[in-house]
């Protein structure tokens, strides 16, 4: 006996339920793939926060310098020694220090300044900066009081790390933040430039909301024109952020900017200011 063919309108039926299971599971999978690289970037986070607890530890108590003066190898061009490359002997793979998330393209590396020549060609993709002196409402500027590393001098690239003992509050104060800003094409794990978090580099930070909703998404003094670029994309407006203390988490872009962005304060002040 002949099997019967489909009728016209029954295969209208079945294309029909397809389309509308493919609506309803398609940002299900949208959803999911969304978390994985979060909780991937996540991971990477937490390997940065047990690196640089460790360097500490071998280093008197002393977090990294930014941006220490060492003898170039593999025919690098800078004597320059980035954050990410002190911490490798800790960190198991170089890897870490790329989010999945991040998509944003990167500049030819081509004449930009590498410590290990190696890197060069390798071109690997760096996600996290580590941070330094900020600008705060409280300092009505460039905040020496932020930062898990400062400058030996204003008008050079030298630094010293902090010593851990100076932090009053080491589980609450942020060392390295998740930044792949549009505006910043530059970042390569083993090249100085883009591994720093300095001045008015909060506004590139995730979830802040622009043009501003409220004084939580305004700028502190000296950085207005900042503020009008791209923020990073992060994960559903939120941030992977590395403490002092080696653990990390992730955050929206309010809790690290209320009370004059008081998480990036090294000596955390009595005062309290809005936002």
């Amino acid at each position: 006996m002949r099997a019967r063919a489909f009728t016209l309108i029954e295969l209208l039926v079945v294309i029909a339920i397809i389309a509308i299971l493919a609506a309803i599971l398609f940002p299900v999978f949208v959803e999911a793939k969304a978390t994985a690289k979060q909780t991937v970037c996540l991971s990477n986070a937490k390997q940065i926060g047990m690196g640089s607890h460790l360097y500490a530890a071998d280093e008197d108590d002393r977090m990294p310098a930014w941006a220490t003066r060492v003898p170039s190898v593999n025919g690098g061009n800078s004597d320059y020694f980035p954050p990410d490359l002190q911490l490798m002997p800790y960190i198991k793979s170089d890897a870490v220090w790329s989010c999945p998330s991040d998509t944003n393209p990167r500049r030819d590396p081509n004449g930009m300044p590498w410590w290990d020549g190696r890197y060069k060609t390798l071109r690997l993709k760096r996600s996290y900066s580590y941070v330094g002196p900020i600008y705060t409402k409280q300092a009505n500027g460039s905040d020496d009081n932020t930062g898990v590393y400062r400058f030996l001098k204003k008008s050079s690239w030298d630094t010293t790390g902090r010593s851990t003992s100076e932090l009053s509050e080491p589980s609450a104060t942020i060392a390295y933040v998740e930044q792949y800003s549009p505006s910043v094409d530059d970042q390569y794990v083993g090249s100085v430039w883009g591994s720093g978090f300095i001045d008015c580099d909060t506004s590139k930070l995730a979830g802040r909301v622009k043009p501003a909703r409220g004084p939580i998404d305004l700028p502190p003094p000296g950085c207005g024109s900042a503020y009008n670029q791209k923020t990073t994309p992060g994960h559903r407006s939120k941030g992977n952020y590395v403490f002092s203390d080696g653990h990390a988490g992730i955050k929206t872009w309010e809790a690290v900017r209320r009370n004059d962005f008081f998480v990036f304060k090294v000596v955390k002040p009595s005062l309290s200011f809005d936002p």
